[in-house]
């Protein structure tokens, strides 16, 4: 398991590898020109290229990463949940806020990235409200990183939402 502590200004977190964003200028606002309409958001999860999906919340959340099948206990009994798809590249996957598509860095900070396999994965995110009951205070988000031999089949019409 590899934890990624996050404090996000946005109302969500983007997915990705490096070679799936190297389109995007640096300084680009890409969050208001590509990733703002809830359909353009739903293209690129769909695409498993650069995927996405709100919290409901900004805050501080805890991403905990599992590689395999996710415990179906656990997600049945999470209060939120959702699957999503990853094309894996370059053995990295970069965890970050939502709003750092405003202005454009290529440079994903050490601590938010992951090694992983070359490969295609389906994700499971599952999360439940903190002790406190306000989301983003501390909450932990747990990812199930599934390796699959091909890219997910997804349906989104908007963007896939964490919260209720």
């Amino acid at each position: 398991m590899r934890e990624v502590a996050l404090d996000i200004r946005g109302l969500g977190l983007i997915l990705y590898s490096p070679p799936a964003v190297a389109h995007i200028p640096e300084g680009a606002d890409y969050l208001r020109s590509d990733f703002w309409n809830p359909a353009d958001v739903a293209r690129h999860v769909m695409e498993c290229q650069l995927t996405a999906f709100a919290t409901g919340s900004p805050g501080s959340f805890r991403f905990r990463f599992t590689e395999g099948l996710p415990d179906e206990a656990a997600v049945q009994a999470a209060a939120f949940k959702l699957r999503l798809g990853l094309h894996v590249r370059s053995g990295t996957i970069c965890v970050r806020d939502l709003y750092d598509l405003m202005e454009w860095s290529a440079e994903c900070p050490a601590p938010q990235q992951l090694r992983a396999a070359d490969g295609w994965y389906r994700l499971t995110v599952f999360s439940s409200p903190p002790p406190s009951g306000i989301l983003g205070d501390g909450q932990v988000v747990e990812v199930a990183l599934e390796r699959v031999s091909h890219k997910p089949a997804l349906q989104w019409e908007g963007v896939p939402p964490l919260h209720s």
